[in-house]
């Protein structure tokens, strides 16, 4: 579930991704994410490098 607040930023990161990402990579990354127990994406987003 989506909070009404946040739907601008989601619109935002969506769009910026959508733009760096093939459509078949984007789906690729979507469905393997969704594919995630919780525990598992929280390891995931944790292991992640931060931008510069």
């Amino acid at each position: 579930m989506r909070l009404p607040m946040l739907w601008p930023d989601y619109e935002r990161d969506r769009a910026a991704v959508w733009a760096r990402l093939s459509e078949e990579a984007f789906a690729t990354a979507w469905a393997e994410g969704r594919a995630m127990a919780l525990e598992q994406a929280v390891a995931y987003a944790l292991d992640a490098p931060v931008p510069a």
